[in-house]
């Protein structure tokens, strides 16, 4: 049998970004359009956290354990494939990208260079709320602020 190393573990630490750590992540992002909602936590991501579930990471990728995808979904990252998720739930196709008081909305980022989805926000009738990976919840006063 070969060594393997000196038995020593490595442990991957999280830390909630600091603002104006996340506002060199995110440009668009300045102190009056955007707000902190949570610590950040590994547990769940942006997909989870947009369908209330942040006991599992939601991924079409992998499954088991703490990871879910809903088993009536294709298994990929598409925009329709995610967008079947919530269509599913009795979500309706808009072309408003507006907050609108009484409306629960959500919207899906694709990665132009793929088109492959890659962030979802969701709407609360109030603004846009996100949860940035594996970081933290913020709210959000626009789509465009995340955008890029």
């Amino acid at each position: 049998m070969a060594h393997l190393g000196s038995g020593k573990r490595t442990y991957l630490v999280l830390r909630t970004l600091l603002p104006h750590e996340l506002q060199s992540r995110f440009p668009k992002l300045q102190p009056d359009n955007w707000a902190k909602r949570s610590q950040a936590n590994p547990r769940y991501n942006c997909m989870a956290f947009a369908n209330g579930d942040e006991r599992h990471f939601w991924t079409p990728s992998r499954h088991g354990g703490r990871y879910y995808w809903p088993p009536d979904i294709k298994r990929d990252d598409t925009a329709d494939a995610w967008e079947q998720v919530f269509l599913n739930q009795g979500y309706e196709r808009t072309e408003s990208r507006e907050v609108e008081a009484g409306f629960e909305k959500v919207a899906i980022y694709v990665g132009l260079d793929d088109m492959l989805a890659s962030h979802v926000a969701v709407s609360d009738g109030n603004d846009w709320l996100s949860k940035l990976g594996k970081g933290q919840d913020i709210s959000h006063s626009s789509l465009d602020l995340l955008a890029g």
